[in-house]
């Protein structure tokens, strides 16, 4: 428990908000699309698992870090990421639960799901029900309603396994105030620091060092692939001016939706809102216009490979993109799902299938590809030479780093050491560890380790990188924790800690009920990763 402990002490509140998402949505089910026929990738108790889920489910996580770190996110993060061995095994824990729900008798009835679409708070208007919403949530999604259904039956079963395997979990008051303290005693350090800086006026990398650099490091100078498009815009702004809406269908909005003319008991007259009902209206019947229209010019510029004619004939503006990165996309298409794996399966002049954006509709088509290439040394050298003296002057700094360090747990004196290698020592001061250390900066592995090393065991097992510079600390003191304000947390952290432990039990019950059905043949893996 004190590993675990360790582990979360610092952030907890909203590791334990991001936590309750990501066990549900992402650890036990990633994305649940159709079942298709596909190679399979494994196999549980006869059941495969088909390559088309997985690529499904790597492509929905590269969707989900796109939208958090937008045009950010490079190819050789993704691969940092490892991904695909994220997408691998949501797709074995889903499968592993689900077949242990079947053994232990868990299930969930259609009933079951019906009353949890229908107490789903995003599907609801005014505390109740709402169909309309939602059809059009599933509509904007590319999902159907049994496909949707699905996924909330897997969720229903999963959650009800977990309950199971969680309901024995239990938190000592000994474990909550041991944890307060760790949140909230103090550490003071000494340190010395070393920074690449001074080792880089010494390296000066010969011609085949630089190729041996660039040969050994291409992923870092590689140009990505790169594409040219055109594309057809259908805006729904610009079909809603010339859209003619009835008295009717003004009175029938009204109607329906009163609740949102009603303020403080008092309902706005259709007279005071009509402009307003209107402008809606309109927006909306033009967001459907310009959708067929899109599907129509789609289907004909299919048919008749006709592009240009086309958008002369209707009088239509063809846009065309410079080359671009297909991992950074133009502005207009970053909020289109999967917008670089759509263009990178396009074929010369070929014309996608209609996509939605933020601005509309959009069909595009491609015009130029051109493949990813290693630039020749003579075109990139000063950028090689810049990086190769960085990465040389980082190893000698962490290797005279680490050297210094194995003197000190050898017995050297650290003032000796620094004087030697005319480094200054520093304090921090007391301070609480949290994201930065005081002087220094922030490093999460600094952070970590500051609660393995004390008086017996002034100094950690390795060096840290941290802003810079490698950096060597040394235990000088610990503060007392004050237990005032424990009252006021005790409940908080009991929370959190029982959500941790409970996490961590479930996890581990995955973990061992997969390692159970491996070592009775009942789970196969068909495919390596390597090969996906």
């Amino acid at each position: 428990m004190l590993d675990l402990m360790r582990k979360h002490a610092r952030n907890w509140l909203m590791k334990t908000i991001l936590g309750i998402i990501i066990i549900v949505f992402i650890f036990y089910f990633g994305s649940i699309g159709q079942r298709q026929r596909a190679e399979r990738i494994a196999m549980i108790d006869g059941k495969p698992i088909v390559q088309v889920d997985f690529q499904r489910e790597y492509q929905n996580l590269v969707d989900l870090y796109r939208q958090r770190l937008g045009p950010g996110l490079t190819e050789e993060m993704i691969k940092g990421l490892n991904l695909k061995q994220q997408a691998l095994d949501n797709l074995i824990n889903q499968a592993v639960v689900l077949k242990k729900a079947e053994e232990m008798g868990v299930r969930a009835t259609d009933e079951d799901v019906t009353n949890a679409i229908l107490a789903y708070p995003a599907f609801q208007r005014n505390g109740a029900f709402d169909q309309r919403i939602y059809e059009q949530t599933l509509r904007t999604n590319k999902m159907v309603a049994d496909e949707f259904e699905e996924i909330q039956r897997m969720m229903l079963i999963t959650l009800r396994v977990q309950d199971l395997i969680e309901a024995a979990v239990k938190v000592s008051e000994e474990e909550v105030l041991d944890f307060y303290r760790m949140q909230n005693e103090k550490i003071a350090l000494d340190f010395i620091r070393l920074s690449s800086k001074t080792f880089a006026g010494g390296i000066k990398p010969s011609p085949a060092d630089l190729e041996a650099f660039l040969k050994a490091n291409e992923g870092r100078f590689r140009v990505p692939e790169q594409a040219q498009m055109k594309y057809l815009l259908f805006s729904g702004q610009d079909h809603a001016s010339t859209v003619k809406v009835s008295e009717a269908e003004v009175n029938d909005y009204y109607e329906r939706r009163k609740a949102e003319w009603t303020k403080g008991g008092k309902t706005q007259s259709l007279p005071e809102v009509r402009d307003r009902i209107v402008t809606t209206l309109r927006q909306i019947a033009g967001i459907y216009a310009a959708a067929d229209e899109a599907k129509k010019a789609h289907d004909t510029i299919y048919q008749e490979e006709n592009f240009d004619a086309y958008a002369a004939q209707k009088k239509l503006t063809v846009h065309t993109t410079g080359l671009f990165h297909l991992s950074e996309p133009p502005a207009e298409f970053r909020s289109i799902a999967d917008f670089t794996g759509i263009v990178s399966k396009l074929a010369q002049d070929q014309i996608s299938r209609v996509l939605q954006g933020e601005r509309g509709y959009y069909i595009v088509k491609l015009v130029a590809r051109k493949a990813p290439y290693l630039p020749a040394l003579k075109e990139i050298e000063a950028e090689v030479e810049k990086q190769y003296r960085q990465t040389e002057a980082d190893k000698l700094a962490k290797g005279e780093a680490e050297a210094l360090l194995a003197r000190l747990k050898k017995g050297e004196g650290l003032e000796a050491v620094a004087r030697e290698k005319g480094l200054k020592v520093e304090e921090t001061g007391l301070f609480q560890p949290g994201s930065a250390v005081p002087k220094l900066g922030a490093s999460a592995e600094l952070t970590e380790a500051l609660f393995e090393i004390s008086e017996k065991k002034p100094y950690p097992k390795k060096v840290f990188p941290v802003e810079g510079n490698y950096v060597l600390v040394r235990f000088r003191e610990r503060g007392k924790a004050d237990d005032k304000g424990f009252a006021s947390q005790k409940e908080a952290i009991a929370k959190y800690l029982l959500q941790v432990k409970k996490g961590e039990t479930f996890r581990s019950w995955i973990e061992g009920s997969k390692a159970a059905l491996l070592k009775e043949g009942r789970l196969e893996l068909t495919k390596e990763l390597k090969d996906l």
